[in-house]
C-alpha cells in the first residue's frame, strides 16, 4: 500500500478513535458519578460525597485515563496523517461502492455481527434459559461459546460434511477447555 494510502487511513480512523473516546470518556463519568448503576432515588448522599472525597479510589478512573490518552493518540494521529497531506476528498460514490464490495470488508462485517450476536444476545440468553446445573454455573457461557465459534467456522470455512465435523469438535473441545480452564481452574466468574 502506498504512503498516501496509509494516511488517509490514518486519518479515517483518527476520526473513529475521537468519537469513541468521547463515548468511553463519557460512560467513565457516569461509573464515576454512580458506580453501581443504581437509580438516583437510591443513591444516599453519603456515596456522592465518598465518592468525590475519593475519587482516587473510584473504579472509573482508569477508563477516565484511557478515554484521554486515546483522545490524544487520535489528536497526534491526525496532526500527523493532515501534515503529510492527507484528506478526505476520496469519499466518493464509487469508491465507496467498489469498498463494500471487498472481501475483507464482508468478513469484517460477519465477525463484527456474530461477535455482536455472542456478546448481546447468545450469552444473555443461554445465562437466561441454560443456568439449570447448579453445580456447573459456566454450562450457559459453555454453549454460548460453542455455538459462536461454530458460527465463526461455517462462516468462514468450507461448507463440506467433513469440515462441518471438524468444526463441530474444535468448536466443543475449544469451548469446553476454555469454560474448565477459567470457569472451574482459575475460579473466574463467567459471563
Amino acid at each position: 500500500m502506498e504512503k498516501s494510502s496509509l494516511r488517509r487511513a490514518d486519518l479515517v480512523f483518527s476520526v473513529f478513535l475521537i468519537f469513541g473516546s468521547f463515548f468511553y470518556f463519557l460512560e467513565s463519568l457516569k461509573l464515576f458519578v454512580n458506580p453501581f448503576r443504581r437509580t438516583w432515588e437510591a443513591v444516599p448522599a453519603e456515596a456522592v460525597k465518598d465518592t468525590l472525597t475519593f475519587w482516587y479510589k473510584s473504579p472509573a478512573l482508569l477508563p477516565f485515563l484511557v478515554s484521554i490518552l486515546l483522545l490524544l493518540c487520535a489528536l497526534v494521529l491526525m496532526h500527523i496523517a493532515r501534515k503529510e497531506g492527507a484528506k478526505l476528498d476520496f469519499i466518493k460514490k464509487e469508491k465507496i461502492a467498489a469498498f463494500l464490495r471487498n472481501a475483507e470488508f464482508r468478513a469484517f462485517i460477519i465477525t463484527a455481527l456474530l461477535l455482536c450476536v455472542y456478546a448481546f444476545a447468545l450469552i444473555p440468553l443461554c445465562r437466561s434459559y441454560l443456568n439449570v446445573f447448579r453445580g456447573f454455573r459456566g454450562f450457559p457461557f459453555f454453549v454460548a461459546t460453542f455455538l459462536y465459534l461454530f458460527a465463526m467456522m461455517m462462516a468462514f470455512g468450507d461448507k463440506q460434511k467433513r469440515h462441518l465435523l471438524k468444526s463441530l469438535l474444535v468448536s466443543l473441545l475449544a469451548s469446553g477447555f476454555v469454560t474448565y480452564a477459567f470457569g472451574t481452574l482459575a475460579k473466574i466468574p463467567l459471563p
